[in-house]
């Protein structure tokens, strides 16, 4: 099904691409995915192979790795750039324009009121349980409470998780240095290739290649292995980043910066993995339903409003009292 079918009508802010642009995204996209394989490759086989990460604090070894391997889509998008000449002009990282502010405080908080609602109506049915389930998974009892000497530890269930989900938005702030990687490739790169070279259902494609990038990272992880089977993982995991491709590409394209993806997707590392997550026991039915559907609520809202898609790729001048459209 073609994204413009679910998100509506797509609106060009740049000229529209000529046939040597659409050529040229193609290529842009050939050299990025065979730049992406190969960096992986490294990322996955050095760091995990050949360092030691077990003999590191818990903590550090299922965040530092993980970090590292973030840029490997940003070296990939190096690489493709640098080969084909392309610049860096077509990503913005400017933090003022129309919509920036909004689409960053969008990016910020979604996961937190779209984990409410979902998850607050699961443990209020009865199909969840509200409770703190953090010993051992995934870095047991640490939290980003834990950096200013909280711990959530004999805390009453309602307020631990309020301090963790308080902790968890102020640390998807430092969250951004990771994330940052990812976002330079997928959003930052990719995104507007797939659009220049008139690929169909492009928000898809590029939700999914995110989602598989991601595969081999999990098979491998020493830590926080999941507690499911590989392939149940798997394919929740995939299938939720498709859903937010869908709201990280709205935000990047129509707002014109990279920043509010970014956000976006710290956001909701932090959110979901440690604040709903860490709160909820499930029984062996519950696979990934929850945090796929607080993925895709996004989604929903943008079905249901029918906004135009808005392809910016630099932020538009914000409008003044002597500035009129």
């Amino acid at each position: 099904m073609a994204d413009a079918s679910l998100i509506g009508r797509i609106v060009h802010q740049v000229p529209a691409p000529e046939t040597n642009r659409a050529e040229a995204a193609r290529r842009g996209l050939i050299v990025f995915m065979g730049a992406l394989v190969a960096t992986t490759f490294v990322w996955d086989y050095w760091f995990w192979r050949l360092i030691p990460w077990r003999v590191f604090p818990t903590v550090t070894s299922g965040l530092a790795p993980t970090a590292v391997m973030a840029y490997s889509p940003a070296m990939a998008a190096l690489i493709a750039r640098v080969t084909l000449q392309e610049g860096i002009k077509d990503v913005s990282f400017r933090l003022r324009g129309a919509w920036i502010a909004q689409a960053t405080l969008i990016g910020w908080l979604w996961p937190a009121l779209s984990g409410c609602l979902v998850y607050g109506t699961s443990w209020i049915l009865g199909f969840t349980r509200f409770e703190w389930t953090s010993v051992g998974y995934p870095y047991g009892g640490w939290g980003p409470e834990s950096l200013v000497g909280l711990s959530v530890v004999g805390m009453s269930t309602t307020v631990a998780f309020v301090v963790r989900l308080a902790a968890c938005l102020m640390f998807s702030l430092v969250l951004c240095a990771q994330t940052l990687g990812e976002e330079l490739g997928w959003r930052g790169y990719m995104l507007t290739r797939l659009f220049d070279a008139k690929i169909p259902a492009p928000v898809f494609w590029n939700g999914l290649v995110w989602g598989l990038w991601h595969i081999p990272f999990m098979a491998l992880a020493p830590n926080g292995q999941p507690r499911e089977s590989r392939w149940i993982s798997g394919f929740f995991f995939v299938a939720g980043t498709i859903a937010a491709a869908y709201l990280l590409s709205y935000l990047r394209l129509r707002s014109g910066s990279i920043w509010p993806a970014v956000l976006a997707h710290a956001s909701a590392n932090a959110v979901f993995g440690l604040a709903f997550d860490g709160f909820t026991v499930a029984n062996p039915f519950w696979k990934g339903e929850l945090r796929l559907l607080s993925l895709g609520l996004p989604v929903l809202v943008l079905v249901l409003l029918r906004l135009p898609w808005l392809v910016n790729y630099w932020p538009s001048p914000l409008r003044t009292a002597g500035n009129h459209p």
